[in-house]
């Protein structure tokens, strides 16, 4: 039953794209199907868990935690910070994601940097962007760890 209710929210998916407008109006204990309506479509992705829970994705930036076909809980992606100065703009955000307490991990991050000379994005760590800069005004590069080569040869 419950494979049969997923395989046909994935086939709205496949219908065309959910509208954020209807995520506002998902609560816990909703039906899937009341999700689906409510959305317009199905998720466009499913993660399924051990505990027989499914996270149901909408694009990269909402997510809905099902359990024995009803809502648990619902997630958004967050911006957590952004720094707007005239010339760069910076965006922190966490993605949206829905696990059970039990597997839940680290949540993606995303940094963005939009500069006059373009954009950078992904996980932009100080530290090595210190290192990059200071391995470019030096001309110094970093060696990669050595390691040991086999001394007999492999069968």
């Amino acid at each position: 039953m419950r494979l049969s209710i997923l395989t046909a929210a994935l086939a709205f998916a496949a219908a065309g794209c959910a509208t954020s407008g209807g995520f506002d109006k998902l609560y816990p204990g909703m039906s899937s199907q009341q999700v689906v309506e409510a959305m317009g479509s199905g998720p466009s992705r499913a993660q399924e868990f051990p505990d027989k829970s499914t996270a149901w994705y909408y694009g990269e930036d909402r997510c809905v935690l099902m359990r024995e076909d009803k809502v648990v809980t619902k997630a958004t992606t967050e911006e957590n910070t952004t720094v707007d100065a005239k010339v760069i703009t910076l965006r922190d955000t966490t993605k949206a994601m829905c696990a059970p307490a039990e597997y839940a991990t680290t949540p993606k991050r995303e940094q963005q940097l939009d500069t006059p000379f373009g954009t950078i994005k992904g996980d932009l760590d100080p530290s090595a962007a210190v290192k990059k800069v200071k391995g470019v005004v030096t001309g110094e590069q970093e060696q990669p760890e050595k390691t040991e080569q086999a001394t007999t040869p492999a069968p």
